[in-house]
């Protein structure tokens, strides 16, 4: 399909977020550690393991819940198809695991004699370099154009974190510098199946959640931990329009990135000149900066979907990638801060050297820095104090916690693990999987994500209400 061709409509499409939280219990007096992350991790799950036998469960509200390895709490939104949902979710995690937070600080005070509090970061990098994830899913539509369609995406991810990126403090050749992304040197290669051997822009690992023969699942593991909802939802729409674009056959391919790993690394040093300066080598030889190669993706799916049904939301976000881009090559920070993480990170601490006349290697540097992905009250919280934008409602995320969206399968999953908890039944459940093993009846198997229905679950429902 030609560049230039013009989509009616954005095509259903269900997507979702997991998020790894790092955790640290420390003193509230001092801040010295109280008890390792692993005995931290047991800690936080403690209702969960009383009540599930597990540290790894889905909730009512469709999500799962569970403790990863490394001692990581990870929370993984319901499958979604709104940018409403999916941010109410995301959100809705956030607060489920501080609520935790809160009671596995009150343990822990009362079981050290220590006032303890424990701290969930929403990033992606521990003080010793270790690397926790955000995953972004979006369902395909199976066919032969996968990897194609994968490729085309390399050169798109490697440059939106001038967007996305949370911001980070990295030891570079010896010397602490601000970076776009904590993720950038955590990656190694554009696209693999691997899951231990590699850490890839994409996971192309077949594993769909859904109908085999008529879905795939994209895997998309580069992405930055935001603590803001607009890159949140901007990453999330993006990636939709773009998709969508890929799918109806719309040709990228003249973005193609030589060497991606490298252009990815620097590109995230290049804050200084708000991604700017360095230029990175395409595969016909032009040499284009981060904000050139994203202002070309961002015009010309605006084009393709000039005269298509968008939501307001959509049209509200492509009309910001173009502000934000503007702003970058004016090296406006004012403008993105309170919009953009990196950005409204790097605001903070400026300040705060600016006060103390502190390195950027100073240890309170470092403390604000974390502090600022802190989702407990310890943290900055900067959008609850009006000092950054929030898109998403209270009483809607309060909703979210216990309602999953209804719209796809994700309602009829929490109807059932609502009423397994009422009618206090044992239950088995997954992504695609429900069964009640005391009922004498089967497993169904929710094999289409946006079924909002199943007779089979209502017999499993009515087998808790009669016992």
């Amino acid at each position: 399909m030609a560049r230039n061709a013009h989509l009616e409509q954005l095509p259903r499409r269900i997507f979702g977020i997991e998020t790894e939280y790092g955790i640290l219990s420390a003193a509230v007096s001092g801040g010295a550690p109280v008890v390792d992350a692993d005995t931290a991790g047991r800690v936080l799950f403690h209702d969960v393991l009383a009540r599930s036998q597990s540290t790894s469960v889905f909730l009512p509200n469709g999500s799962r819940l569970y403790l990863d390895v490394g001692s990581h709490p990870e929370y993984a939104t319901a499958e979604c198809l709104s940018l409403d949902d999916v941010l109410n979710q995301d959100r809705a995690g956030a607060e489920i695991l501080a609520e935790m937070a809160a009671g596995a600080s009150e343990r822990l005070s009362a079981q050290t004699g220590t006032k303890t509090q424990v701290h969930l970061f929403k990033n992606n990098l521990d003080a010793a370099g270790h690397s926790c994830g955000c995953h972004e899913n979006y369902l395909l539509y199976r066919d032969g154009k996968f990897r194609s369609l994968v490729d085309s995406l390399v050169s798109f991810l490697v440059t939106r974190q001038v967007f996305t990126g949370a911001g980070a403090l990295l030891r570079i050749q010896g010397e602490t510098r601000f970076c776009f992304s904590q993720r950038a040197f955590q990656i190694d290669d554009a696209v693999s199946a691997a899951t231990t051997s590699t850490r890839p822009l994409v996971n192309t690992r077949d594993e769909p959640h859904a109908d085999a023969k008529r879905y795939r699942r994209l895997h998309v593991i580069v992405g930055d931990s935001n603590v803001l909802e607009p890159p949140t939802r901007f990453k999330i729409a993006t990636m939709n329009l773009l998709l969508a674009a890929l799918e109806a056959g719309v040709d990228f391919s003249d973005l193609a990135l030589v060497s991606p790993i490298a252009a990815l690394r620097d590109i995230t040093s290049d804050v200084t000149s708000f991604g700017g300066q360095v230029r990175v080598e395409l595969t016909d030889g032009r040499r284009y900066s981060a904000l050139d190669v994203q202002e070309v993706f961002r015009n010309r799916l605006s084009d393709v979907f000039s005269g298509a049904e968008l939501g307001a939301d959509y049209r509200e976000v492509l009309a910001q990638w173009g502000q934000w881009l503007e702003a970058l090559r004016n090296q406006d920070l004012e403008v993105l801060t309170g919009q953009l993480d990196w950005a409204t990170k790097l605001s903070l601490l400026n300040g705060l050297r600016q006060r103390h006349n502190l390195a950027l290697d100073d240890p309170k540097i470092a403390r604000l820095d974390l502090a600022y992905h802190d989702i407990t009250p310890r943290g900055l919280r900067l959008d609850q104090r009006g000092l950054a934008t929030r898109l998403t409602r209270p009483d809607a995320v309060e909703a979210a916690k216990n309602v999953p969206p209804q719209n796809t399968r994700a309602k009829v999953r929490g109807a059932f693990i609502a009423a397994a908890r009422e009618h206090r039944a044992d239950l088995q459940a997954d992504w695609t999987h429900l069964r009640l093993p005391e009922s004498g009846l089967g497993t169904v198997t929710l094999s289409d994500p946006f079924a909002v229905d199943s007779t089979e679950v209502d017999m499993l429902m009515k087998t808790m209400e009669a016992a």
